[in-house]
């Protein structure tokens, strides 16, 4: 019986599909490939619907290759440009696995563009800093200050107002505050992440009642509700505000999510169980593709690429 789930044999096709058209294939690849293609209907069937997209691809204009990047020969067997037909592949990975043209928050109010930050002063006399790829929209016209944050990351500094609480509603909860500093951050599957550096906020999500979060504690929260309150590394929660990027143990998966706010383009990860493989580091939020290139290296992966827009990290 297979057991898969259809995004991790599609990841593994499409992986496969990369990688025999990679000049350097072997046979033993080839043969690893009859192997892995025969062990389930659902690989033969996954296989045949990339050959059929292929087929619709004949009339694209395939780009020209990168040109080769001089590098030492320590780090040159780990990175790969692509040649034509490669580059072609990863326009392919992009098609089949539906890259989202529209970015979140297009129509906010208060947006930010990839990599960029910006700070955003409001009536009262609070600021919000917005990360990149970030958008919040603003309301002000009733009986509580209300901030939306519709997208990615954002630090609030608020103007202290008994008579008007300030709340910011994020993913499937709120934040409620009278004055104080605190980072929010929406994450992977609506995943939300709140970070308090000043006085104390209440957490609230998905019906659950508030959650009382003070300076130097940080909450999560989605559908299920608020976690435990716990403590907080404030210099990593607000290293971004400095273009640097902290990690501790975090999933590959969720590194990727942060990085694609920093970089033009689409990065795939190709190879459902990669996205669990667990990351420490810290990356300069400008370096992005240095971030990269360091991640293939020190997980042992493959990085392929296709004009500046098209990057995949696979598996050996």
């Amino acid at each position: 019986m297979d057991t898969a789930p259809a995004a991790t044999v599609d990841d593994d096709a499409i992986a496969w599909f990369v990688r025999l058209r990679d000049e350097e294939v072997s046979e033993a690849d080839r043969a690893t490939f009859a192997v892995w293609r025969e062990a389930s209907p659902s690989h033969e069937q996954a296989w045949r619907e990339i050959e059929a997209v292929w087929g619709g691809l004949d009339q694209v204009a395939v780009p020209k290759p990168v040109p080769a990047i001089v590098a030492p020969a320590a780090s040159r067997s780990r990175r790969l440009v692509l040649r034509p037909l490669a580059a072609a592949a990863v326009i392919l990975l992009a098609v089949t696995t539906a890259v989202r043209l529209t970015p979140d928050g297009l129509f906010a109010d208060h947006r930010t563009g990839i990599g960029e930050r910006r700070v955003v002063a409001l009536p009262d006399g609070s600021r919000i800093e917005l990360g990149p790829a970030s958008a919040v929209d603003v309301d002000f016209a009733g009986a509580r200050r209300t901030v939306t944050l519709v997208a990615g990351e954002a630090f609030f500094t608020v103007a202290r107002d008994p008579t008007r609480p300030f709340v910011v509603s994020a993913g499937q909860g709120e934040i409620a505050v009278l004055g104080t500093a605190f980072d929010v951050k929406i994450g992977q599957s609506e995943a939300v992440s709140v970070v308090v550096t000043e006085s104390k906020v209440a957490v609230s999500a998905a019906g659950s009642g508030a959650v009382g979060v003070a300076a130097g504690q940080e909450v999560g929260y989605d559908r299920n509700g608020v976690s435990a309150v716990r403590p907080a590394d404030l210099d990593a929660a607000q290293a971004w505000r400095q273009d640097q990027l902290v990690f501790h143990d975090a999933p590959l998966d969720a590194v990727l999510t942060e990085l694609r706010r920093y970089r033009r383009g689409t990065i795939q990860l190709l190879g459902g169980e990669l996205g669990k493989r667990r990351i420490t580091a810290v990356f300069d939020a400008r370096r992005p593709d240095a971030a990269l290139e360091t991640i293939a290296r020190n997980l042992d992966l493959r990085l392929l690429r296709a004009t500046d827009y098209f990057v995949a990290l696979v598996a050996w």
